[in-house]
């Protein structure tokens, strides 16, 4: 390990500062207090961390014992130090050191909850500290960030088409109490003196009462009502290739 790697993660300059911050508004303000601290209104500049040393080293140590590795980074980086325990900090963004087997799943114990991903608890670093031998090992089920995002869109895009097909700006095609139905859409009225009914949530909607998240998941948009529905024949869910 480089005896420099906490300047390098640390000690690197700010990205940006803040300007739109409310004392810098109460700074131009006329009819504002007539004293503020120092500092008020310069605005608190942005961490701009450099991490990729630090992932490379860890990822690198593969299959070395933990506590080797562990103690090549304390003769280093000091943790008296507070710039340099900054770096100790972010050890655990890439390595789960206390894991152990629950039902046959590797768990962090500093992270014991279910994931998001599976509903149940799972390693969400790169590289883990194996409970039997002590080595670093690769987390096989890790993915990125970017990686689940793209996991995600598909399988909603996925779910989407097997409910919802749009065949122009005001014409759906979707799925009701297993039926397919040409739901027929318009713009929601803003106006507190107009009331609409929707077909598919078969209730009236006034601007106080939007159902804004129902109308998203069933047509995709906040701004719009179901004013028609038609179900489809046979012959139509057949041209349209629509899953029975």
């Amino acid at each position: 390990m480089r005896s420099d790697m906490f300047k390098v993660i640390v000690e690197r300059p700010r990205k940006w500062k803040d300007p739109k911050n409310r004392a810098e508004r109460r700074r131009n303000d006329f009819d504002g207090p007539c004293f503020l601290g120092m500092r008020a209104g310069l605005g608190r500049p942005a961490l701009n961390e450099n991490l990729n040393p630090l992932k490379r080293y860890l990822h690198a140590q593969v299959g070395r014992p933990w506590n080797k590795v562990y103690a090549e980074i304390a003769a280093r980086i000091d943790r008296r130090n507070t710039v340099q325990q900054h770096v100790y900090q972010h050890i655990d963004d890439y390595i789960a050191v206390q894991v152990a087997w629950r039902d046959g799943d590797l768990v962090d114990l500093k992270q014991p909850w279910p994931s998001y991903r599976t509903g149940r608890p799972e390693l969400l670093q790169p590289l883990y500290v194996d409970p039997r031998s002590g080595l670093i090992r690769p987390n096989k089920r890790y993915r990125t960030w970017s990686a689940e995002w793209r996991a995600w869109k598909k399988a909603t895009d996925e779910a989407t088409l097997r409910q919802r097909r749009q065949l122009d700006a005001s014409t759906l095609l979707m799925r009701l109490e297993d039926e397919w139905y040409e739901v027929r859409v318009a713009s929601y009225p803003w106006d507190d003196s107009v009331t609409v009914f929707d077909v598919v949530l078969k209730r009236e909607l006034h601007s106080r009462d939007p159902c804004m998240d129902e109308r998203k998941k069933l047509y995709g948009d906040w701004d719009t009502y179901a004013v028609s529905k038609r179900q489809l024949s046979r012959r139509e869910i057949e041209r349209y290739e629509l899953p029975r």
